[in-house]
């Protein structure tokens, strides 16, 4: 495995695992391709909480545009590798 996939594993990784613990329960497995409305069905104050979650577990602090395109798991890791550098 590359240095930059295992990198991006790693990420997808973390990233879940905030998700799963903002849910607090088993029954819905988060996955890099669920999608956040439709599959994990977060409601607009519930990806506030997200976005502070993540803001807080990675120490970055994500723009509020890049926010507004979520539509899935991949595309939350994606901005966090881009604020991360």
């Amino acid at each position: 495995m590359s240095d930059e996939l295992a990198v991006q594993t790693e990420l997808e990784r973390k990233v879940s695992k905030v998700l799963s613990d903002y849910f607090n329960s088993s029954y819905r497995k988060v996955e890099v391709d669920s999608r956040l409305v439709e599959d994990l069905y977060i409601d607009s104050i519930g990806m506030v909480e997200i976005v502070m979650a993540l803001n807080e577990y990675f120490g970055v602090e994500l723009p509020e545009a890049g926010v507004e395109e979520w539509k899935t798991v991949k595309d939350i890791c994606n901005s966090i590798g881009e604020a991360l550098g």
